[in-house]
């Protein structure tokens, strides 16, 4: 077995991870470093139906959904992760300056706690959604009283290999 199977089969789960709710409004919600001020708009380009952009402040996330609570589970992995059976919304690789990730409500500020991530550095992170979508818009428009369980979102990081 090579050594990049035998850690990813001793790392079958993550090495730490939180939840969080984020309040998504105008479709979209951010991943930041934990202790860092967001200052960059840069949205993703729906045009092209692209899900995420990195900015200088972390990366945006687009949601299906106009305005809702959204579910976050934040994984930090020593490895990368084996590949999930559903496909991922994006990948990408952001530099965290603090080493520490958390999910922002755009731009009202971080759902929660900063998960620790492994240090200051370059990450790969890579995102799945489940919901969303044609039923969770018509859902969220016909009960505007309960604007949660439209979406949740699973966040995988690890260290580039690169850094």
């Amino acid at each position: 077995m090579e050594m990049r199977e035998r850690l990813q089969a001793e790392h079958e789960d993550p090495v730490r991870s939180i939840e969080q709710s984020v309040d998504v409004e105008r479709r979209q919600f951010a991943l930041c470093d934990g202790l860092a001020p967001f200052g960059d708009w840069q949205l993703p380009d729906r045009s092209r139906q692209t899900e995420m952009a990195v900015n200088s402040s972390g990366v945006m996330v687009s949601s299906t959904v106009a305005m809702h609570a959204a579910a976050v589970c934040l994984e930090f992995w020593g490895v990368e992760p084996s590949a999930a059976a559903a496909a991922p919304i994006g990948q990408v690789a952001v530099s965290l300056p603090c080493g520490t990730l958390t999910a922002w409500a755009v731009p009202h500020g971080p759902a929660g706690p900063a998960l620790d991530l492994d240090g200051p550095g370059e990450y790969i992170l890579r995102v799945f959604r489940e919901g969303g979508g044609e039923e969770a818009r018509v859902r969220a428009l016909r009960e505007p009283e309960d604007l949660t369980g439209l979406e949740a979102y699973r966040v995988q990081a690890w260290r580039s290999p690169c850094s």
